[in-house]
Order: C-alpha cells, then structure tokens, then sequence
C-alpha cells in the first residue's frame, strides 16, 4: 500500500502522513552527509511517497533549504515545503524587518519564488501576542511568498500556552510540536483544542530522539535543539520504558518505530509526522506505517493508563 495523505487541517495542502525533516542531514550531528547522499535520500523519499519536506534556515546554517532546492527545483509544485524565521542568526529576531529579510534568502537557497508553510520557530509568550510578527506574516502572505504561516513550538515539550494562544487567535496553517508515546506531555493538550477548530497539527520527535527507534542501540544521541534541555538520567529512564513497549507493538507485526509513528497518527489532527531520517532503510520502515490499522481507542486508552504509570518504570 502507498503512504497516506491526510489534509493539514483547514489549508488546502495535502500532505504525506510521514514527512522529512532536513536537520539530520543538513546538520552533522547524524553524521557527515555529501550533497550528493543527501539529495540521493530525499529523492528517494520522493519515490517513496513522501511529499512534505520540514526545513529551518538554522539547519546547517541554510545548507537543509539549499539542498531541498537543488533536489526539487524542476518539481518544486509538487513538494510541500515548511520552513521557519526567527533564530536565522542564532538568536531570536521575530521583528517584521528580520522575518522579511530571512524569508527572502529561504527563497533564495529554495530556488522558489514561495514558501507552503512558514513558522515562527520557537517563539515565546511576547512574541506570539505582537501584532507586528502577525502582520509582517500576513504582509509576505499578499506578496504571495508564503501560502500559510504557524508556528513550530519548543524547543523540547514546551510551549503550550504560547500555542493554545495563537491557535485561538490566528489562522494557523500548522503547529509543529514535539510529541511521542513517552513524552505525551504538554502536547496531548493541543489534540482537544486543535479537533474544535480543524487545526493541522505536524509532530516532531516522535522517537523521542532515537530511543523509539527499532535499533535504539545503533542511536548516537545527537545534541539537536530539543535533546539539549536533556540529561542522562533522562535518556536511561527512556531506554528502560522502551523496553517495556513490547506489547504495544509485537503482536500487530510492526516494529517499535513504526508502532511509535501509528500511535501519533491515531490522532486525527495530526497531518503528519517527522522522524529523524538518514539512513535508506528508514525510509522503507517508516513509510510501510500507512499499511498498518490504527491504534484502537481501547488500545490507546491502554497506552494513556501504562503512560500515566510510566511504563513501568
């Protein structure tokens, strides 16, 4: 069976329920990755079925939206492309001249004359209530420069009240948060609220950094933006509660990275997920997850209580 594509809440994009993030091969924290490994693995990805690509001018200073230009430009209408303003130079800057200014050099390194989705990228609670951000958004959006905006919350599980917040208040074309089965916290509270008003809801860390992955052995714990507000006694406790995860994927044939996908994707505000992806086998892995029957709400409830009782742990 193909991938699944599911609407990002009220826009009109359709996006593949497995995305790809460009941190882990733009960055160097997953490894050294030539242009030409890393434009050979998302075209791959593209064959695979995946449509949406997750982008931020901070991954590898630029180099992720560089190589997403190079990958698409003779197909750019048929990716959907989210990238971000506000950390560009490694500090916030969310005015509209900075905003401005650092979508047109994403625009630049994409080789497109647009962005699908533009985020804030983690703002804080002052941010999200300036009316100038806001503007300056919907100013870029009648230049036709971007088709929607949202905002990518963290990093880490924060920043709920910042986007219950701009959830109520503006139109959203996504919220990017971090979420997964050991870490239901805050982001859970998002799902209720996102249902009422058919927000799109884009989930990252869904392996909680790699200990979800089907090898968690073979994960080098990279120090990403949302593992750095993490320590050791965090990452052992992780690894002992995976362990005890069997039961929630052995007897449906799926391994424990894809039962931690199809548990995010049992919610039905979510548009789509984004796993760290580097490496070929993945990518099967991964986009095998649509063939696979959702989570049971019996089941989940299961899943809510051993989280409520942390696993076991």
């Amino acid at each position: 069976m193909p991938l699944n594509y599911r609407p990002m809440g009220k826009t009109e994009l359709e996006v593949s329920e497995v995305g790809f993030p460009l941190w882990p091969v733009a960055s160097g924290a997953w490894g050294s990755f030539s242009d030409e490994q890393a434009m050979d693995l998302l075209r791959k990805a593209y064959d695979a079925g995946i449509n949406y690509f997750d982008v931020a001018p901070t991954d590898g200073n630029g180099r992720g939206e560089s190589l997403l230009g190079k990958t698409f430009q003779d197909r750019r209408e048929l990716v959907i492309i989210s990238s971000k303003v506000g950390r560009a130079e490694g500090r916030p800057d969310f005015s509209p001249g900075a905003i401005k200014a650092s979508l047109d050099k994403t625009l630049d390194r994409l080789a497109s004359s647009y962005v699908d989705v533009l985020q804030l990228h983690y703002p804080d609670a002052a941010t999200v209530g300036n009316a100038a951000v806001w503007q300056a958004l919907e100013d870029v959006k009648a230049q036709g420069k971007i088709r929607y905006y949202g905002i990518a919350l963290g990093p880490g599980p924060g920043g709920l009240e910042e986007g219950r917040a701009a959830m109520r208040k503006h139109d959203l074309g996504c919220i990017q948060t971090y979420y997964n089965l050991l870490e239901e916290e805050p982001g859970r509270k998002f799902f209720p609220v996102a249902l009422e008003i058919n927000q799109g809801m884009v989930i990252r860390a869904p392996h909680a950094g790699g200990v979800l992955e089907s090898n968690p052995d073979a994960v080098r714990f990279p120090a990403d933006g949302d593992l750095q507000v993490k320590d050791s006694t965090w990452t052992e406790r992780a690894r002992k509660q995976a362990a005890n995860l069997r039961w929630v994927y052995e007897g449906k044939g799926m391994t424990l990275s894809q039962a931690a996908l199809k548990f995010i994707l049992s919610e039905e505000t979510v548009a789509s997920a984004l796993p760290n992806i580097h490496r070929e086998e993945q990518l099967a892995e991964y986009t095998a997850v649509s063939d696979f029957e959702s989570f049971s709400q019996v089941e989940l409830g299961e899943i809510a209580e051993q989280f409520r009782r942390g696993f076991g742990v």
